[in-house]
């Protein structure tokens, strides 16, 4: 069944797909003018060799997936490269069932996510978005079900102390919302504080956070105050991510995530597992179970099994 309604949906998945790639790939940054940090200036410049005689100046602007494709397999989540770099994951996934959500029970899921390293210092902008097409759903005109906006700004520090060389800190704030009117309408700002450790083969990450807090809503209809005031009982103040390569080319990885509120015992967990895709993708499998897979269903428990193209892991 699902793969009759991809074949009716094919050029719908085409489109999509050219429109998020293309101005990926079209959008160029300079290469050779890029100094990395372990770079002495003054000995670049003397074992640079001078032209023999004036040429035209040529562009070496590389389109910008090229140039993040050197980050395909690093941790991304706490790769600190200058300029503009993988964040989270980024995925496609147009195959994905799910029997308990609202609306269809098959959907596409994409989520894209960049950070910006600011001032030539460990400071970073963040954002990802996430969002759930129902693209399958010829009957409503394939509307997005949901999309969750999240935006954030954080200072990571890495110490590189001998006994945890791979040790980091991260403290910062986050926006998370979805942008619809009211009663739909699902955000929350968080103060956030990560710590991880990295090896060659294994990232652990923690990440802890204080909501907070808002005024009430006088009525239910009110565009202002808390949209959702117990969404603590279902996300918890934390998560754990696992993540580890499987082999030593380090293209196949395996991923966990927990998280919850021992108090009221509700919470999620995320596997996943990818594998090479050429050079520059991955393969991925991911199942999800819990609270939270979305804002709109932050307090509703969902079971999903996706699978689709992984850009960024």
């Amino acid at each position: 069944m699902l793969l009759a309604r991809f074949a009716g949906s094919q050029r719908w998945l085409v489109c999509w797909l050219a429109a998020l790639l293309l101005p990926l790939c079209a959008w160029a940054q300079p290469g050779a003018g890029e100094l990395r940090a372990d770079e002495d200036p003054a000995a670049a410049a003397s074992d640079a060799t001078p032209a023999p005689e004036a040429r035209p100046e040529t562009s070496t602007a590389q389109p910008l997936f090229v140039s993040l494709a050197r980050d395909l397999d690093l941790f991304t989540l706490i790769n600190d490269r200058p300029g503009l770099s993988f964040h989270k994951p980024m995925y496609v996934w147009p195959f994905t069932y799910s029997p308990e959500h609202s609306g269809q029970d098959t959907e596409l899921i994409f989520q894209v996510s960049l950070k910006q390293r600011l001032f030539a210092r460990n400071l970073f902008f963040g954002y990802t978005q996430r969002s759930f097409w129902q693209v399958y759903n010829s009957d409503d005109s394939r509307p997005f079900r949901e999309t969750n906006y999240n935006p954030e700004l954080f200072y990571r520090w890495k110490p590189g102390y001998p006994a945890c060389v791979g040790c980091g800190l991260d403290i910062g704030i986050d926006h998370e919302s979805n942008g619809q009117e009211v009663r739909d309408s699902r955000s929350w700002n968080r103060a956030i504080l990560a710590a991880y450790t990295e090896s060659e083969k294994t990232l652990i990450h923690l990440r802890l956070w204080y909501r907070i807090p808002e005024s009430a809503k006088e009525t239910p209809d009110d565009p202002e105050g808390d949209d959702n005031p117990d969404i603590d009982d279902y996300y918890g103040y934390g998560e754990l991510r696992v993540q580890r390569h499987l082999n030593g080319d380090r293209r196949h990885m395996a991923g966990m995530m927990l998280r919850g509120n021992p108090a009221t015992g509700k919470g999620a967990v995320q596997l996943s597992y990818s594998l090479p895709l050429g050079d520059d993708a991955f393969w991925s499998l991911n199942l999800w179970h819990g609270y939270g897979e979305s804002l709109i269903d932050y307090n509703n428990s969902i079971t999903r099994l996706s699978f689709g193209v992984m850009l960024a892991r």
